[in-house]
């Protein structure tokens, strides 16, 4: 199928219009050279109602789901779109809270299918008799647990089964990045240390491996994100304004330190880059979405209120099985 009107899209922002009652939650894609909220795009049912929904892509395809196991696949150019089969996952007994916590969509080069990566985190404490296993991880009361189940969905298959994953590994619900047949997640284990959580859709292999700088939640922000063709990790303080954004790049097996960015002051937060590297996506404090021009330092406001974003490229592919 040919490319549809969205392909070359460098950020994909959820907004929400109308009132609590009868608004509706929208997909606003930004591209060059204006990066002017120019085509709003009305989600597929029933997530114009979600407040909580991921989004991925993955050639032009976008895949959404929620906390409560809703999935669909969506051809925003066609207007195609198909609802995924129910979980293959067992939820856990009663006084548990089960919920999915995120998710991952890209392509198998190796079998060329579509395959979804999601989440399932199991909330629950000993009051109920369950007995604990060691890739359980304690949470806020010593007696509660959270426990981690994965599956994977193959459109060829139109199925979803489960697959081991790495134990004390708990992704982030808004931190996935998308390169060349890899998801990656900022993640975190049985402590406050934080690192990269990937999955191989060709190989079907969770691991993980260490940020470049000793990164502990809550005292800085670090982001993912493409830059340049390749993964980097954006890391900064979260309160010092005038500390730049150590931009890192993944080579291989490691970190290499690319370039330092001069903070902007009364920014909160680094949302992505353009695809020539020369605009930043910045998120203000009244959640605003602001473009930055690295060269001439302006800034300057897209009109679009942030929810939740993500670094994509849109173009035109059918759902339809080969």
């Amino acid at each position: 199928m040919a490319m549809g009107p969205l392909s070359g899209v460098d950020l994909l922002l959820k907004g929400y219009r109308g009132t609590i009652l009868d608004g509706f939650y929208y997909i606003c894609p930004l591209s060059g050279p204006s990066y002017s909220p120019n085509q709003n795009l009305v989600l597929p049912e029933p997530f114009p109602k979600r407040r909580h929904f991921g989004a991925s892509s993955c050639d032009g395809l976008l895949f959404l789901d929620d906390f409560d196991g809703n999935c669909l696949l969506w051809n925003p150019s066609s207007g195609e779109h198909k609802l995924l089969p129910p979980t293959s996952l067992e939820k856990r007994p009663a006084g548990a809270e089960s919920f999915f916590i995120c998710s991952g969509f890209g392509f198998d080069p190796k079998s060329e299918d579509y395959k979804v990566i999601r989440f399932l985190r199991n909330h629950f404490k000993d009051d109920y008799g369950y007995t604990y296993t060691e890739d359980e991880m304690p949470v806020a009361d010593e007696k509660d647990r959270v426990r981690l189940q994965v599956e994977l969905y193959s459109l060829e298959s139109d199925s979803w089964r489960p697959i081991p994953h790495p134990p004390l590994a708990y992704p982030f619900y808004d931190s996935p990045t998308y390169m060349d047949g890899f998801h990656y997640w900022l993640a975190y284990g049985n402590s406050n240390q934080m690192f990269v959580l990937s999955f191989e859709y060709a190989h079907e292999r969770l691991s993980s491996f260490p940020l470049p700088e000793d990164f502990v939640l809550g005292q800085r922000y670090a982001h993912l994100l493409e830059f340049g063709g390749s993964l980097v990790a954006a890391i900064y303080p979260v309160d010092e304004n005038d500390t730049p954004y150590h931009i890192w790049v993944r080579n291989g097996e490691s970190w290499t330190k690319k370039i330092d960015i001069e903070r902007v002051p009364g920014v909160k937060l680094l949302l992505g880059f353009s695809k020539n590297g020369e605009q930043m996506f910045l998120e203000g404090s009244n959640h605003q979405v602001l473009l930055y021009d690295r060269a001439s330092k302006e800034l300057k406001d897209t009109d679009v209120l942030n929810d939740q974003t993500s670094s994509v490229q849109l173009s035109g592919r059918s759902l339809a099985k080969k």
